[in-house]
């Protein structure tokens, strides 16, 4: 009889999923679907991954592991207001998209689906929107970017969104994925990052270390604090 926290999350699920295999029909792409599921508090979303890796400036490993083992009651909340840059930019995102649509010539479609991967039922990613009809590059990420955040474009994409984007390609496996963003509301940048077996293969091992503690029930020693 499974009882506690930890003891779920090493309880098996069924994942027996084909291997994604990237054409351009689209019923081979969607395989690998996982529709409706609640995967963000049971695993690692692309959202966690930087976060899991002790490379997200704005949350750090254990508050990571706070929120996956159930105690956001000791957290403080994170506010998300109209005022909030990440309210600001998900109201933005559909103006991005059409820009990169005129910029690219690529048409996007709006998919909002999340993915499991067919080999670590513990990692999970959202998919907001696709590239339609290309061999090139396959997601799209929008982003917008105040001013203050801006300087952390300064040399391209910032490591904690690279992350996030390759976990994204290690999910659903795809081979490359767009990034447009937005910068001071009116700067916009288009950032190609293509699949790396190699990366791939690091970021799933890294993050499967700190699954191994949610899993655990044993916190991550902290690198920054408590986020």
């Amino acid at each position: 009889m499974v009882n506690t926290r930890a003891q779920r999350l090493r309880t098996p699920r069924s994942t027996a999923r084909p291997l994604l295999q990237l054409v351009e029909s689209p019923p081979t792409w969607e395989l690998g679907r996982d529709h409706g599921l609640g995967l963000h508090e049971a695993g690692l979303g692309n959202l966690d991954a930087a976060a899991a890796l002790g490379q997200d400036p704005f949350k750090s490993q254990v508050r990571l592991w706070m929120e996956k083992t159930g105690r956001r009651d000791l957290l403080h909340p994170v506010r998300l207001d109209n005022d909030s840059s990440a309210y600001w930019s998900r109201l933005l995102e559909p103006i991005v998209a059409a820009h990169y649509t005129l910029r690219t010539g690529r048409k996007v479609r709006c998919v909002n689906t999340t993915w499991r991967h067919p080999e670590h039922p513990w990692m999970s990613a959202t998919v907001v929107r696709e590239v339609v009809g290309s061999s090139e590059v396959q997601l799209l990420e929008c982003l917008s970017v105040g001013m203050q955040m801006a300087p952390l474009w300064a040399l391209g994409v910032p490591e904690y969104i690279r992350l996030r984007v390759l976990h994204q390609l290690a999910v659903t496996g795809a081979q490359a994925a767009d990034v447009v963003v937005l910068l001071g509301g009116q700067d916009l940048q288009v950032y190609r990052i293509e699949r790396h077996e190699f990366e791939i293969a690091r970021l799933i091992r890294q993050e499967r270390a700190f699954w191994r503690h949610v899993e655990h029930d044993q916190a991550p020693s902290p690198l920054d604090g408590d986020g």
